[in-house]
């Protein structure tokens, strides 16, 4: 008799152990692994030569031919450089300051002023209008025939600003909507490098960075 009891005390405890456990694992809540935002863009636009990543200027390379040194408004860290016979495409980098790209793009206008939504109308609005275009970052009404496309005009409207974020996206920086004067550099034709006149790490206040081959 005894032993049986014990038998049966055996068999309930267990019972009650297994449902102490069972009821511990449901109310425990499974750890959750923490999502990790995917970065839109990490890149910085290089020539269609490769990216390259000078330490030291290429002061001793000089490319044959005459040159031209190419204006500078952007201010800061020389992050990146191109070597000397790059050649740099329209919507790619000619350098990086402060690991931000200037960028190459069409046009017989100088860069002068910060492009922004407000601004007085320019020419130097059509001119960035149309890079937008041809680099795929908005459809040209006029092609289109569609009212809701970008109207290439001296006039920055709201689909002008969504255009330049896009873009700014496509290259790694900060979507602003706003494109600084220091940002890009217009010329007609793409460029090759004949030399380059600062080294990583140099602080640039406006100084000429790159020169690059003209027709003679």
């Amino acid at each position: 008799m005894k032993k049986s009891l014990t038998i049966a005390l055996v068999l309930v405890l267990s019972v009650a152990c297994a449902v102490i456990i069972a009821i511990g694992m449901i109310g425990t809540p499974k750890k959750q692994t923490p999502e990790i935002a995917e970065p839109i863009s990490t890149r910085i636009i290089a020539p269609a030569g490769g990216a390259n990543s000078n330490t030291v200027a290429d002061q001793t390379v000089v490319m044959d031919g005459p040159s031209q040194k190419l204006s500078n408004a952007a201010v800061g860290k020389v992050t990146w450089l191109p070597a000397a016979g790059d050649l740099i495409e329209f919507g790619t980098a000619l350098y990086a300051i402060d690991d931000k790209p200037v960028i190459l793009l069409k046009g017989s206008l100088p860069m002068h002023r910060t492009i922004r939504y407000k601004i007085a109308d320019g020419p130097d609005v059509a001119q960035l209008e149309r890079n937008l275009v041809d680099l795929g970052y908005a459809v040209d009404e006029a092609v289109s025939g569609l009212a809701t496309d970008l109207t290439i005009d001296h006039h920055v409207t709201p689909l002008t600003v969504s255009s330049i974020r896009a873009w700014q996206l496509s290259l790694g920086i900060t979507s602003t909507g706003v494109v600084d004067q220091g940002d890009i550099i217009f010329r007609p034709e793409p460029v090759q490098i004949s030399s380059v006149h600062a080294e990583l790490g140099d602080n640039i206040d406006g100084e000429s960075i790159v020169s690059v081959l003209v027709e003679p």
